[in-house]
């Protein structure tokens, strides 16, 4: 009788998979962590995953991952701004964690797929390297003279995100390699982003001054922040941002869906994160903020200033020109918490000091 081969031990296992074989304990219950469209992973994480995707999704190679390293920690940019990629387990659909560090200390932990964690990584080992460009006449100017050409030639722009999912599954989980920002694909229609890697690299800042961003929801713009890069939080200057949040509501509704209270329909979830990202924008001098007409009329003076993402908002000073409107684009600034609002974002910090 033919004795039965011993079923391998996990160290073998391991060894012949080329990485560890994690359990489904994480992520870590004592921090945050989303999805890439900044939805909450539940804390029955295991249940979810078996409920949602019963059907195995993960068609992602294992020899793709092998060839780009992923069965190890990666971790893209420098200084102060990085992207950490590491492999926790295999056996469940997102399997990896990113955790991204800007160096304003924020911080904003997710779950990925393999296919995510590859399409971040892939972007993450182009080289932003300009020396093998050629030198066309433009480029024996002078800089300054560069610059001014820029700023004049290149036109004023709009950029908003047609589609959520296609902007959640492409530009941002794919930017999320590259925290300089210089690979975003802001648009095609500034042509001058697509002649060299050294016109991008001079260009670039003017074009984010030029465009005006529209936002429809607050988790929308945590994600462009952080998948323009350092780039493009240094040079944008005017946003219009509707202050809701899909994340936000999903979760509230999970923890209460028989809440009346009007308070709860201001966001918070995301609203440090939010401004924190938002102060990073230095150049920032445009900001209309759209918000519900009934959360301004209805809710009370003090109930709307000791709501914690108004007081992030508040926390957010010195804006040459803020315009508050309700969702169908009237201005509310006749209102007095919206004069309230208003005014205190255009203050500065030394003005809050000296009480005037």
């Amino acid at each position: 009788m033919a004795k039965s081969r011993a079923f391998p031990t996990l160290q073998e296992i391991e060894k012949k998979l080329g990485y560890k074989v994690d359990s489904l304990d994480y992520p870590n219950k004592n921090t945050d962590c989303f999805y890439l469209d900044l939805r909450q992973v539940p804390e029955k994480f295991e249940e979810y995953e078996r409920r949602i995707h019963r059907k195995d999704k993960r068609t992602t190679s294992e020899r793709a991952l092998l060839k780009l390293g992923l069965v190890h920690p990666q971790t893209a940019g420098s200084d102060e701004n990085t992207v950490s990629l590491t492999r926790k387990t295999n056996a469940c659909l997102y399997n990896h964690t990113v955790d991204i560090h800007l160096g304003c200390g924020f911080h904003l932990g997710l779950l990925a797929t393999n296919q995510e964690a590859l399409d971040t990584l892939s972007v993450a080992q182009l080289r932003q390297n300009t020396s093998g460009d050629s030198t066309p006449s433009l480029f024996r100017l002078p800089r300054e003279i560069r610059d001014k050409i820029y700023d004049f030639a290149l036109a004023k722009g709009n950029w908003q995100i047609e589609d959520v999912d296609d902007f959640n599954r492409c530009n941002f989980v794919r930017s999320i390699g590259d925290p300089s920002g210089f690979y975003f694909p802001l648009s095609s229609k500034v042509t001058a982003l697509g002649v060299s890697r050294q016109m991008r690299q001079e260009a670039l800042p003017f074009a984010y001054r030029r465009t005006l961003f529209h936002l429809d929801d607050m988790d929308d713009l945590v994600k462009l922040l952080v998948a323009v890069g350092k780039v493009g939080r240094d040079n944008i200057e005017m946003v219009e941002l509707a202050w809701k949040s899909r994340a936000d509501s999903e979760f509230k509704w999970d923890e209460d869906p028989n809440s009346h209270d009007s308070s709860l329909l201001l966001p918070t979830l995301h609203a440090a994160r939010c401004i924190q990202l938002l102060k990073q924008c230095k150049r920032l001098h445009s900001l209309r903020l759209y918000l519900e007409r009934d959360l301004i009329t209805d809710i009370s003076p003090d109930d709307f200033k000791a709501h914690p993402g108004i007081k992030e908002l508040c926390s957010l000073r010195g804006i040459k020109m803020v315009r508050i409107c309700d969702f169908g684009h009237e201005p509310v600034d006749g209102q007095s918490l919206a004069k309230w609002l208003r005014e205190k974002m255009e203050s500065s910090t030394e003005e809050e000091e000296s009480g005037t």
